[in-house]
């Protein structure tokens, strides 16, 4: 029995100090500062900028609007989940944002950097890390636009068990510092705009190489095209029905979203895009 006592205790102690370096950790990653330079730049608030990122607020509001009827004053994402702590994507409008400058929102957007310094937690800057100047800026100068509504974002603070866990989960979304300008290929139904447009819709769920994931369960795609004619893939995108008649559900695939994001030039982009990238691999 006191052998057994002893190594009871010994384990209790040494998972008890596994989970202390765990935490001390996890909250080093958390609070970690990166020095992402931020962008001098007060963007001027168009019409024309103002109609351009508004197109992006669906995917903005995925994340930022409690539901699709909703403004994006935010929410909690930790609201049914186990107590890890305090987790709010934040409010977009100025009640929020008016503490921020053009340049830390740019690169908030881009580079996955707070302006505090630290990680942004879930935020898909991977995926946003080649929007344009043009396209990044249209989108502050929507976000300006906004009327100002709900309350400012409560800090995100984790607790201990949310900072262990914060080792595993792919959370943290820095990319490397934007230091040379981004211009987007010419606007059109062409394979180079399809490959832009495409980096932060498509790419996020089908892979860069449109050969899907499993981990998502998302079809590649480069056999669409050879299936589906032009019209057919623009039905598909606006209506979410096949061109055998079977329906695909819009939380499975965002057909909704997307096409309001993109017009048909756009969608004609997309095809022409997933054509050669599937005559690619065929060869």
């Amino acid at each position: 029995l006191k052998w057994l006592a002893t190594i009871l205790a010994g384990l209790f102690t040494l998972i008890v100090s596994i989970a202390i370096i765990a935490a001390i950790l996890g909250f080093r990653k958390l609070n970690r500062k990166y020095d992402n330079p931020v962008l001098q730049i007060s963007v001027p608030v168009t019409d024309q900028r103002i109609a351009r990122g508004a197109k992006f607020e669906p995917l903005c509001s995925a994340c930022h609007a409690a539901d699709a009827t909703t403004s994006m004053t935010g929410q909690d994402f930790l609201e049914d989940a186990p107590p890890i702590g305090k987790f709010y994507a934040p409010n977009l409008t100025p009640v929020h944002l008016a503490h921020w400058s053009d340049g830390e929102i740019i690169r908030a957007i881009r580079e996955g950097v707070h302006r505090s310094g630290r990680s942004l937690l879930i935020m898909p800057s991977g995926f946003f890390h080649s929007l344009s100047d043009e396209d990044v800026q249209s989108i502050v100068a929507y976000l300006r636009s906004l009327p100002e509504e709900g309350l400012e974002t409560p800090p995100n603070r984790l607790n201990v068990l949310g900072a262990i866990l914060s080792l595993q989960a792919p959370i943290f979304e820095v990319q490397p510092p934007i230091t040379e300008p981004v211009t987007n290929p010419p606007p059109g139904p062409t394979a180079t705009y399809g490959v832009y447009i495409s980096s932060f819709t498509c790419d996020n769920c089908h892979g860069s190489d449109l050969l899907g994931n499993p981990d998502l369960k998302s079809p590649a795609l480069i056999a669409i095209t050879s299936a589906w004619n032009e019209d057919e893939f623009i039905k598909f995108m606006r209506t979410g029905n096949r061109p055998n008649g079977s329906q695909v559900d819009a939380e499975t695939m965002p057909w909704e979203v997307l096409s309001e994001l993109f017009n048909d030039d756009e969608l004609l982009a997309i095809y022409a895009h997933i054509k050669e990238m599937g005559s690619e691999y065929v060869q």
